[in-house]
């Protein structure tokens, strides 16, 4: 359980309440819509340091006590937060260097959030101050279900002491200044380093350098959190968490995974019209990775009941969307779905955000009854608390490798390298399959899936080789895609060529002689089972090494050569594809592949616009979860009778979705494996 003795599936979200003290009775009345929607669990004081320490040392606990006491009353647990995220304007004013700086080393002003420079040692000495405060006085109450550390860390910082950090993270990297020249190949455009301090993280043209400064800006993070974890275990072994943020570009966020007690996510979808399924695989990949981290159940801390203001367009949810949304989470591993906010604020840069209770402070909205609805559902689910998921197959997703792509300068820039949607487009097509899945990153284990796929890989980590092959040796599949492979941990080009030096040539028993970058008008295809696919932004020269032809390029100077291949190693099988495609191809391909893997889809037989997912209970059983993408009703015929548990209870052999419909049924019987 995510909450120690709490089996309940987690509905609620972040309260702040001290934005409403000067309102007579809003909390109270709080509290009654709380009941009525069912709500169980809230996040408070993400943002309230300035409320709890009104000026140094001056503490004022008594609206965050009154908040404790009422849930601890009426059965509610409550997530406290570190309010690090946004530090009170004395602060800024007293410690300075507690502001973040701009890539130039100028302080940015005090305001916004997540603001601050994580090396300033009045910062964190602050930081630790309230930290402990407030875990020395709740620890022990019976209304604290964990620590939500912070709140969405991000940032980078370029004053002198951070550049400081930066060159000493770089000598216990490399060691010597001769390594680092070594593995920055910093003879090009005469850039030797004879000092430590001349390394400038900035410098364009020095892919290693700007690699190595987005490692150290998740490490910096990383020790920061570790330090807040510290100071509230002096008094609290409560679990911890700190909410994450999806694919941010920025933070390794596998990093931060060993740190938490459970992972925690915000997740904003936007379901325009006709993105249903784009969408809702890519929601998904989000989900799996989220388990995958620490292979248990993750928390949804932010979710969207209404309008997210921050989206290019400000959709409210149709009928049926946000329950799938909510159901698309807990078949993928959430134990607890939260939302951000239960009250909307009435003025500044989120006072549009859609919240549980709007403007109006009733129960009579629209999105309201939704949540309610759907919180009264929840509570036939607590069976689900704990449920395990099986992925048979993991597409990794690595961001170290997404850096080193991003910092190589090629190809017109990284609108054209779309690495988050080329990787998110081959899971999306294992995902129409509806098969169980992981997205881990590739240092983890890859022995209990059947098949691994790699897409543009970019980056090899040391080891990562030698680890595919043991893999594909004991019966595995490995797919590698263009770009796979292509730079060492330095960010430098493997010296025995590509996909991945020797050792990697010899794996998938190719070799790619280079990449053709193709401009939009060009026209390339590749030929598979007959049948001719487009190809677009990239194709590579591929000559077989030991592998066989799967499929050819249809066009240009190039054509009747190799796109594709396939190469038996072992009891296994490595797949090179060389270019990228659309979504027809990938999903015929994996189609196709799965079967010949003997890779089962979750359910058999359902139609073309119905996913499904699994999880297996703890106390034996499964649930399935049904979700419709499509604006017509769709009705799946089950394999076998099954409890219609999200419904009436009623055991069934059919169930019909409404449009963007969803549903959760039960199988008593079931084993795992």
């Amino acid at each position: 359980m995510i909450i120690k003795d709490f089996r309940k599936i987690l509905h609620g979200g972040d309260y702040n309440p001290d934005q409403w003290i000067h309102v007579p009775g809003t909390v109270d009345r709080d509290f009654e819509l709380m009941d009525e929607a069912h709500c169980n669990t809230f996040s408070v004081a993400i943002f309230s340091w300035s409320q709890l320490e009104v000026e140094p040392d001056h503490f004022e606990f008594g609206w965050l006590d009154d908040v404790f006491e009422r849930c601890a009353k009426s059965g509610k647990k409550l997530f406290l937060a570190t309010p690090s995220a946004s530090k009170p304007a004395w602060l800024a004013e007293r410690w300075p260097d507690s502001r973040r700086a701009d890539r130039a080393g100028h302080r940015d002003i005090q305001g916004s959030r997540q603001n601050s420079c994580f090396s300033s040692p009045g910062f964190r000495e602050r930081v630790r101050i309230v930290d402990r405060k407030l875990a020395e006085r709740y620890a022990k109450h019976p209304a604290l279900g964990g620590w939500h550390i912070s709140n969405e860390y991000h940032g980078e910082c370029g004053c002198d002491l951070c550049r400081s950090r930066f060159h000493d993270f770089l000598r216990k990297r490399y060691g010597t200044l001769e390594k680092l020249n070594q593995a920055y190949w910093s003879a090009f455009w005469g850039h030797r380093f004879t000092d430590w301090r001349q390394v400038e993280p900035f410098d364009s043209s020095m892919d290693g350098a700007a690699l190595d400064w987005w490692r150290f800006c998740t490490e910096v993070i990383v020790d920061f959190f570790r330090m807040e974890i510290d100071a509230v275990r002096e008094f609290s072994d409560a679990p911890v968490t700190t909410n994450l943020m999806g694919l941010f570009p920025t933070l390794d966020y596998w990093k931060f995974a060993p740190l938490c007690d459970f992972i925690s996510d915000d997740c904003y979808p936007t379901w325009y019209a006709g993105e249903a399924e784009r969408e809702g695989a890519s929601v998904s990949f989000r989900h799996d990775m989220h388990y995958s981290m620490r292979n248990k159940p993750f928390l949804v801390m932010e979710s969207c009941p209404g309008i997210p203001n921050m989206m290019p367009y400000t959709k409210l949810r149709r009928p049926g969307e946000f329950e799938r949304e909510m159901l698309l989470a807990l078949g993928h591993g959430a134990d607890g779905t939260m939302y951000f906010q239960w009250r909307k604020g009435r003025n500044n840069c989120e006072k549009f955000h859609g919240a549980v209770v709007g403007h109006d402070g009733s129960d009579r909205t629209m999105v309201f009854r939704r949540v309610a609805s759907y919180g009264e559902k929840l509570e036939r689910l607590s069976g689900l608390v704990d449920a395990v998921r099986e992925p048979v197959a993991a597409v990794i997703y690595d961001w170290e490798s997404n850096w080193a792509l991003r910092e190589s300068h090629f190809a017109g820039g990284n609108e054209i390298k779309k690495w988050d949607e080329t990787i998110q487009n081959h899971y999306r097509a294992l995902w129409n399959s509806n098969i169980d899945l992981a997205v881990i990153d590739s240092e983890q284990d890859f022995s209990r899936y059947k098949l691994l796929v790699l897409p543009m890989l970019f980056l090899f980590k040391p080891g990562v080789v030698e680890r595919l092959r043991r893999f594909v040796e004991a019966g595995g599949t490995v797919v590698g895609t263009y770009f796979t492979g292509y730079v060492d941990e330095c960010n430098n080009c493997q010296a025995g060529g590509n996909p991945g030096g020797e050792a990697g040539r010899d794996l998938f028993g190719v070799w790619s002689e280079d990449f053709d970058g193709l401009e939009p008008a060009a026209r390339q295809s590749l030929v598979w089972n007959g049948k001719r696919y487009p190809v677009m932004d990239y194709a590579e020269i591929l000559h077989p090494e030991g592998s066989a032809v799967e499929a050819v390029y249809g066009e240009d100077f190039y054509a009747g050569t190799p796109a594709v291949t396939f190469r038996k190693l072992g009891q296994g099988r490595a797949v090179y594809i060389g270019a990228r495609t659309g979504m027809d191809f990938l999903n015929d391909f994996y189609g196709a592949l799965i079967k010949k893997i003997g890779i089962d889809p979750v359910l058999p037989g359902v139609p073309d616009s119905v996913r499904a997912a699994r999880r297996f209970a703890v106390d034996g059983g499964s649930y399935y979860f049904l979700y419709n993408l499509s604006k017509e009703a769709q009705t799946v015929k089950l394999p076998r009778k099954m409890c219609a548990v999200w419904e009436d209870g009623a055991d069934v052999d059919s169930v019909t979705l409404s449009s963007d419909g969803a549903t959760v049924l039960f199988a008593a019987g079931e084993a795992r494996g």
